[in-house]
């Protein structure tokens, strides 16, 4: 049986059982665990399922992901005022890194700095600046994920490593008072070491990731600025400036009306 089969067949295997061991890979499908172990790492990097101990679940602690496309639309004029905000941000000659986010995707699409480098691994953000014969652009290579719209692999957190920059754009699936929350694994890795190798990191997240829960964790001690359409719950807000974190709130329509009244 060759291995898209097989893996097929685990996620028939878990829409009935919500979960699967290893040893229940080797027994069902008459392989070793070492190929087992390798079924379950692409299925954690397509971002289907999430690794447990002795095995692989589907995820249970998120709302199921819409396509990049359904997000893209999702709240896109707050995303858009946001995006403007934060590309305002961006110095000419400065290095900066794109996170695979819809919101920073506006970012990329709002970017006045003239001579700067951007690095992402983002394909959306190429295709949008790719027209600019005043920046460079260095991509992120590894394997493509059609559905997020991404590379990934250990090549990215590989050559993020060797790279330094000037500030960091990223996203994130949800935001709580303890920090920063991600459907996945490798996506939390991948942002951290945007992080570690900037010296600004930019937060951009509309209302709606606000006390949202997904899965893995990245501290709030990573951010610098967090830009938003709305203002934050109090106890995220206590955080944020008890841990000096600058929040700039790019107000829409809604908002607006409500603190009129």
């Amino acid at each position: 049986m060759y291995q898209e089969e097989r893996l097929l067949k685990i996620l028939e295997y878990l829409k009935q059982h919500q979960s699967m061991s290893v040893q229940d890979i080797c027994t069902q499908f008459e392989v070793s665990r070492d190929t087992a172990r390798r079924d379950i790492v692409r299925l954690v990097q397509e971002g289907v399922v999430v690794r447990t101990h002795g095995g692989l679940a589907l995820p249970e602690l998120q709302k199921e992901l819409l396509s990049y496309q359904d997000r893209l639309i999702d709240e896109s004029e707050s995303k858009q005022r946001i995006g403007k905000i934060a590309a305002g941000l961006i110095q000419d000659r400065e290095t900066v890194i794109l996170d695979v986010s819809t919101t920073v995707q506006f970012v990329a699409e709002q970017i006045s700095a003239q001579d700067i480098t951007v690095v992402t691994h983002s394909i959306d953000n190429v295709g949008i600046l790719s027209h600019r014969e005043d920046l460079l652009i260095y991509v992120l290579g590894g394997y493509l994920n059609v559905k997020n719209r991404l590379l990934y692999g250990s090549s990215i957190i590989d050559k993020l490593s060797e790279i330094r920059a000037d500030k960091a754009f990223i996203g994130a699936s949800a935001i709580c008072a303890d920090g920063l929350y991600y459907p996945y694994e490798e996506d939390a890795r991948v942002k951290r070491e945007m992080a570690r190798r900037s010296d600004q990191v930019i937060l951009v997240a509309d209302h709606t990731k606000f006390n949202a829960k997904s899965f893995y964790r990245l501290d709030f001690d990573f951010v610098d600025i967090l830009v938003t359409n709305r203002e934050l719950p109090i106890e995220i807000r206590e955080v944020l400036d008890q841990k000096n974190i600058t929040v700039i709130e790019c107000l829409d329509e809604v908002e607006e009306v409500r603190n009129q009244e």
